[in-house]
């Protein structure tokens, strides 16, 4: 096996967890970083070698320099919106990664998987992204300037290592409930929900785990992958929800600018509560210019099997409601 060893970060994650699994079962001896006890407890029945400390740890190096690890997946990293101080934000998706590509130099590592974001892409308006697309030249959100700058920094970064970057469109499936995922079942719990008409891009959950291990092997070095299962947009999507599944509603579409003057309020709660709100606006730029990627690139050169768009909404509502999240029949 040409990576037998490997060390990961942000494995308890969503992107990150079934990772892990994948390269356990496959015969892999990982070392996973846990930066808490909650991330010990997690891992500790599982077939890992636990690693203390977080990003920025001084130890990581004298912890693993005996092992001869092959291989690092860099996958932990902050994804928050609306919150009043970004900056621990960028430290950690910025500088974090950089101290992971420092501990592979000095592991003298083989390959370096890192899990960047779609965003990074900056697409135009209505416009898909890949791999070659230029970015619009302004930000969306701070996480999508701090991914954009960490990946810069991550390609420029001076390595002894093959180097290959993973951009998964937004993450849905079984396991995930937080973040974007909340809309869904947000929408499934109500009669009437209040949406607003856009294009979606997601990557099914197992499709991620796909790329990134695949990423590893078959990976090009210096390349980036983008992963995107389908594009859709949100009425589309809602038709096939209906079709398939026993939810029966009728969205009530906001209008985007209706969403954009609402927005500020949001900004308002936050500051004078001192806490995050749903919505703020830069939320609401996300929500309304809406994403379109183009994942054939992995599909091709990573060999994933892109899961087609009524198995993953087969799948993930079955979940749902085996979770109890939502309550409807079975599909």
């Amino acid at each position: 096996m040409t990576f037998k060893n490997i060390f990961i970060t942000g494995s308890t994650g969503v992107v990150g967890k079934p990772l892990l699994k994948k390269l356990i079962d496959n015969g892999h001896n990982v070392f996973a970083l846990a930066r808490s006890d909650n991330a010990v407890k997690k891992l500790e029945n599982q077939k890992v070698e636990i690693v203390t400390g977080d990003l920025f740890s001084t130890d990581l190096n004298s912890q693993l320099k005996k092992i001869n690890i092959d291989a690092i997946f860099h996958v932990a990293g902050v994804n928050k919106m609306c919150i009043k101080k970004p900056e621990q934000m960028f430290y950690s998706n910025i500088e974090g990664t950089k101290n992971i590509l420092k501990l592979g130099n000095d592991l003298k590592i083989k390959k370096f998987i890192y899990t960047s974001s779609a965003v990074t892409l900056g697409e135009e308006l209505n416009k898909a992204g890949n791999e070659d697309a230029t970015h619009r030249g302004y930000f969306l959100s701070k996480y999508e300037e701090s991914k954009y700058l960490a990946e810069v920094e991550a390609f420029k970064f001076k390595k002894n290592f093959e180097f290959v970057s993973v951009n998964p469109s937004s993450v849905q499936g079984p396991g995930r409930v937080s973040g974007t995922a909340k809309l869904l079942i947000s929408t499934l719990n109500k009669n009437y929900p209040i949406l607003i008409k856009n294009n979606i891009s997601v990557v099914d959950i197992d499709d991620c785990t796909e790329g990134h291990y695949n990423a590893m092997i078959h990976g090009v070095d210096n390349n980036r992958y983008v992963l995107n299962s389908f594009q859709t947009s949100s009425e589309e999507l809602i038709l096939l929800l209906k079709s398939i599944s026993s939810w029966h509603g009728n969205p009530i579409y906001l209008p985007k600018k209706v969403l954009n003057f609402i927005a500020p309020f949001g900004d308002f709660y936050g500051k004078i509560t001192n806490t995050s709100p749903l919505l703020c606006k830069e939320s609401a730029k996300v929500l309304t210019h809406g994403h379109i990627y183009d994942g054939s690139k992995a599909e091709k050169e990573l060999k994933v099997n892109y899961t087609k768009i009524n198995d993953f909404i087969k799948k993930t509502v079955n979940w749902l409601i085996d979770e109890k999240y939502i309550n409807l029949a079975r599909i």
